[in-house]
């Protein structure tokens, strides 16, 4: 037999021809054919298993080698799409960059433009005669002369685009008021009521002046919503003005001892005096509207007595006298003079209604007399019959 040729494995031979034979390139093979004589060769089982182990140390390498390859290729293509997207949000940038600036500069021409406008309607709304301030100035001027409306409620304000609510807090019976707007524009005014207690005279309909005049008949809050149509200044104000006596006002101030009744009841409370009831408790007072008395009194005191009396003939003053438990006691008859008395004959409060029947003034006293005085007896009586 001749030598192996050179690169042969010649610890490994064939079983037949001993000739030296070359391991498989491909691990996965378990046996060598003999190029001499064709022997199958079966490899040792030691030889297989350490080829296996190679092949599986190979496949694993290639896996590795294969996901490698796969997150190169993924980045790559990640890196590819980021730059894609990069230069489409620049060329999106300077397009909006281009629009912005663009629009910007419209929106700043329009804001100057509209600037300019807003500040020309604010100069014109500030002027007195276009925005109606004058016209009210002069009208308040007229009203203090002829009508004594001598308190301004709501001092005159300018207003613009936006409606103004008037919010008055009346009093029942007391002066009336004048609700006012006007404008020096062709804008038409108009007025709306936001209240619980109904009017008792309409609104004004729309025009270019707007007056009100309210005189309250329950206390209460009574607001007023004055807006123009089309948006153009105006003013609003109140002013208050005395109740006539066709309104239920007085026919005299407070001040006129004579016309409120003051120097008649004066009079009645020196004649009790002269009678013998000479403890006043009360100095002659002017009062206006219904008047409330709570009196305490002792068992048997002296005789309490109410003067009442007005001017005017015409004014009837009715009086409602109760005893401590609500009971009604002798009184006499609606007039526009009265004296009402009692002699206490239980301990306890005692309530004295005194009403007029017109908002006109009237005045008032109280005096005792003794209990047992000329004055007292008459009163008991009375009460007794």
């Amino acid at each position: 037999m001749q030598p192996p040729p050179p690169g042969r494995v010649y610890g490994f031979r064939c079983i037949r021809c001993g000739n030296g034979l070359d391991l498989p390139q491909d691990v996965r093979l378990l046996h060598i054919d003999c190029p001499y004589c064709g022997q199958d060769n079966v490899l040792p089982h030691e030889l297989v298993q350490a080829r296996q182990r190679q092949f599986e140390l190979e496949q694993r390498q290639y896996a590795m080698h294969m996901q490698e390859q796969e997150r190169l290729r993924a980045a790559h293509d990640k890196a590819h799409a980021r730059k894609l997207a990069s230069q489409r949000l620049l060329i999106w940038l300077s397009v909006g960059a281009f629009v912005f600036f663009g629009s910007c500069a419209g929106l700043l021409a329009i804001g100057h433009y509209a600037s300019k406008d807003e500040e020309a309607e604010k100069a014109r709304a500030q002027d007195p005669k276009l925005n109606g301030q004058s016209s009210m100035l002069e009208r308040f001027a007229q009203m203090r002369e002829k009508q004594g409306c001598n308190r301004i409620l709501t001092q005159p304000t300018m207003h613009f685009k936006e409606p103004h609510t008037i919010s008055l807090e009346m009093v029942k019976n007391d002066h009336c008021v004048h609700v006012m707007a006007m404008t020096g524009t062709s804008a038409l005014l108009s007025m709306s009521y936001d209240g619980k207690v109904a009017l008792t005279q309409p609104l004004p309909p729309a025009g270019q002046s707007l007056d009100y005049r309210l005189c309250a008949s329950e206390s209460a809050t009574h607001a007023f919503k004055i807006q123009a149509v089309p948006a153009e200044p105006f003013t609003t104000a109140a002013i208050e003005c005395p109740r006539t006596p066709a309104e239920g006002g007085a026919r005299s101030g407070p001040d006129d001892n004579r016309k409120t009744g003051k120097e008649r009841v004066q009079g009645m409370v020196s004649e009790l005096a002269q009678a013998g009831c000479k403890h006043v408790i009360t100095e002659p007072k002017v009062s206006r509207g219904e008047q409330v008395f709570t009196l305490t009194s002792p068992k048997n005191a002296d005789c309490y007595t109410l003067l009442a009396a007005s001017f005017f003939s015409d004014v009837k003053l009715s009086a409602v006298l109760r005893d401590p438990e609500g009971n009604p006691m002798p009184v006499p008859d609606p007039d526009s003079k009265l004296r009402v008395a009692y002699c206490a004959p239980k301990a306890g409060k005692y309530k004295l209604t005194v009403t007029p029947n017109t908002g006109d003034y009237f005045a008032h006293a109280s005096v005792d007399c003794p209990r047992f005085g000329p004055e007292g007896l008459k009163r008991m009586k009375r009460l007794g019959k």
